[in-house]
């Protein structure tokens, strides 16, 4: 992808990609005239003018913006255009997968898929499986797994297998299952020494498995557990300091655990992280999101990030970290619907939302690279040669398709002379790739 920078300031941050994207490259050799020269620093021109503004400014000034390609004389010779698409910052993959709308199942990557396991449906708890190799198609490898349909399980990848934990199925369970393919599932224990529970978190960390907090019929938990096979568990600590809950999210970062948010007495909105499961430290008493429970998070980009869940209302706002101290907001409205007990993985680069609860079961997959607001900016510029030849599609020179110009069908204004950037309002210190 070409050279690495780092930026420390500015909201504004630009990935330069000059291409001479010519239609017919032999054209562009044999007509390097003069007029071409002119065109093409024109054009530079207005991409200069717009690097020295801010994002703002761009998208309101240089939407649909066109400009005049004048040769030494000053005589109108050709016409150039700015074109702006909003990529926006997430992308729906699909309205509705093959698994039906539910909350509170689990989602883990695993073979290069994504994988999503049982939940709360419309049609009760589930024990289904399905995958996944882009988020669009979904194949189903079981119907019905031989663990007990359920919700507000955990799931983990660990030993090179998927791993089904605890949850709700009528009790509350502490069985623990795994597979290496999703459709044949091995007990691994039927009745852990940890206490039947919903609503808990688990992760791998040191070659474990873990289990903390959730709720078990009784109270909100706040013990620990590990196990290096799934069958034998000890554990770490009976009582973290971080005070029972249900519903808080759990990441591993900086070769540490952490607990976020979730719901005891009360939502909470404090992080607290560890090193070994028994000691831990509180990185703050009250993050800058929205004290909430039934929210999900990821490591991603080198920084942890929280998405949506349940904090008197429905959210959908999206908050990142590098250190779990201070937090970002990338945005405060998501597309996706504001929403509750969903699931998110990293997948292709990618963060994913996938299902949950906003009013109603959802089976929607959106995916974001992490950007706040991305933009793809096409500077185009077409003009008539000496020779009376108009070089570029826009043989009217007038900066619009007219019938008849467009000879590619990709809706688009194409000449040998076009600027490609992309814009992106995001959050500092900032990735800035770029290739000439």
């Amino acid at each position: 992808m070409g050279e690495l920078v780092v930026v420390a300031a500015g909201l504004l941050v630009v990935i330069i990609i000059y291409s001479m994207l010519g239609f017919n490259n032999a054209l562009f050799l044999s007509e390097h005239s003069s007029n071409f020269a002119l065109a093409l620093a024109q054009t530079t021109a207005v991409w200069e003018e717009m690097k020295a503004i801010d994002f703002a400014t761009i998208l309101s000034n240089y939407t649909n913006y066109t400009f005049n390609i004048t040769d030494k004389s000053g005589n109108n010779i050709g016409k150039g255009r700015v074109d702006i698409e909003d990529l926006g910052t997430w992308e729906k993959a699909t309205n509705s997968t093959g698994w039906s709308g539910r909350y509170k199942h689990t989602s883990v990557v695993f073979d290069n898929k994504i994988w999503v396991m049982g939940g709360n449906s419309s049609g009760g708890l589930e024990n289904d499986v399905w995958y996944s190799s882009d988020g669009v198609n979904w194949t189903q490898t079981t119907s019905s797994a031989p663990w007990s349909g359920r919700y507000a399980h955990t799931s983990v990848i660990f030993d090179n297998k998927m791993w089904v934990i605890g949850g709700y199925n009528g009790n509350f369970s502490n069985d623990t299952w795994y597979s290496s393919d999703g459709i044949n599932w091995t007990q691994a224990t039927s009745s852990a020494p940890w206490s039947g529970r919903f609503r808990h978190t688990s992760v791998v960390f040191d070659n474990k498995i873990w289990v903390m907090g959730g709720w078990d019929g009784w109270e909100e938990k706040n013990d620990v557990w590990y196990s290096s096979d799934g069958v034998n568990w000890t554990q770490a600590t009976s009582s973290a300091p971080w005070s029972g809950r249900t519903d808080p999210a759990s990441v591993v970062f900086d070769n540490k655990i952490w607990v976020m948010g979730g719901r005891g007495i009360g939502l909470k909105n404090d992080v607290w992280y560890s090193s070994n499961g028994v000691n831990w430290t509180q990185a703050t008493s009250s993050a800058p999101w929205s004290a909430r429970a039934q929210h999900t998070s990821v490591v991603f980009d080198n920084k942890i990030w929280m998405m949506g869940g349940g904090g008197g209302s429905y959210l959908n706002d999206v908050w990142y970290s590098s250190d779990g101290v201070n937090w970002t907001q990338a945005t405060s409205s998501a597309p996706w619907s504001a929403r509750a007990q969903h699931t998110s993985v990293v997948f292709d680069n990618k963060m994913w939302v996938m299902g949950g609860w906003d009013g109603s079961n959802k089976n929607d997959v959106w995916s974001s690279s992490g950007y706040h607001r991305l933009f793809k900016i096409t500077i185009t510029a077409c003009w008539q040669e000496k020779n009376g030849r108009v070089i570029g599609e826009d043989t009217n020179l007038n900066g619009v398709i007219d019938p008849g110009e467009d000879t590619n069908g990709n809706g688009k204004i194409d000449s040998p002379v076009q600027i490609v950037t992309y814009l992106a309002n995001k959050g500092f210190p900032q990735r800035v790739f770029y290739k000439e």
